[in-house]
């Protein structure tokens, strides 16, 4: 009887992740295998595939520039990351103090993560364009400049463009995280810390970090996949340029796969960085579930 039972049960979870499963199978799993397929062939755009082997990916490893786009890769997350992490800590902190106003400011600094990524782009392209540009106008105005700054022509200046924006767009991510674990920490912690002499840093440094280090980790490996895959913002603010100092490793592989039409080695490059992400995400999977799921 109690077989009988179990066995109608398996049927009937089966039966309701149905729906799920043949949506993994067509959506994710069919795509990846494809996709990893044609990482091993020389398919061009136009023209049929032909197996290679690992030749792209001996080819894309000897290639100065696809190695240039993972340092640029590498740094371009780990600035934003960096920044992203201290802002959020500062917006949240100052968002869990009692003023008037309190709620309006919640909501505004909500705003730049939920305006379309577009939309964000094409603002900071405004800003920081060379003639008539909100930045340089600024820099001019307080005399720090008397000419104008082309913020897309240099290495470094274009670099710190696209962090400025995918740091301004993430912050409030962070902040929303942050704020949410501050307002569960007791008040007695505070008193209690008040009361044996501590001052800001020491309740800072001994409550209110061991309890948000949590949920500030989690925040940043979500976000580190986020800004691994960036493609839009770095493609729409410089294109990778100037002389590929902005190139990540998404835009090499837009170029390499629709502007060379390489297809199958502009695969590889998602390919190559698949082991990356999925250590990411297996982290980021162990951290949230609970303990013995």
């Amino acid at each position: 009887m109690n077989r009988n039972r179990e066995n109608g049960e398996n049927r009937f979870a089966y039966l309701v992740n149905a729906p799920m499963i043949i949506y993994l199978a067509c959506f994710l799993a069919f795509p990846m295998v494809w996709g990893l397929y044609m990482s091993f062939t020389n398919k061009t755009i136009g023209n049929p595939a032909s197996f290679v082997g690992f030749k792209n990916y001996i080819r894309l490893l000897g290639d100065a520039e696809y190695r240039r786009s993972i340092l640029n890769t590498v740094f371009f997350t780990a600035v934003s990351i960096l920044v992203k992490t201290v802002l959020g800590m500062l917006m949240a902190l100052s968002l869990n103090q009692k003023f008037k106003g309190r709620n309006i400011a919640r909501a505004l600094l909500m705003i730049p993560w939920t305006l379309p990524n577009i939309v964000v782009v094409y603002n900071w392209r405004w800003i920081f364009n060379s003639t008539g540009g909100i930045a340089n106008y600024i820099l001019k105005s307080l005399h720090i400049t008397n000419t104008d700054i082309i913020w897309f022509g240099s290495a470094g200046l274009a670099m710190t463009t696209i962090i400025v924006a995918n740091v301004w767009r993430g912050t409030p991510f962070f902040g929303v995280s942050i704020l949410a674990k501050l307002q569960t920490i007791p008040k007695d912690y505070y008193e209690a810390a008040e009361i044996d002499g501590a001052g800001l840093w020491q309740k800072f440094r001994h409550i209110t970090l061991p309890e948000v280090k949590d949920v500030t980790i989690l925040s940043a490996l979500m976000s580190t996949i986020w800004t691994i895959n960036e493609f839009e913002t770095v493609w729409l603010l410089t294109g990778g340029g100037p002389n590929g100092t902005t190139e990540v490793m998404n835009v090499y592989s837009y170029k390499t796969a629709m502007r060379s039409m390489m297809l199958g080695r502009g695969i590889a490059v998602a390919v190559l960085a698949m082991p990356v992400l999925m250590i990411l995400i297996s982290i980021l999977t162990r951290r949230m579930l609970p303990e013995g799921e």
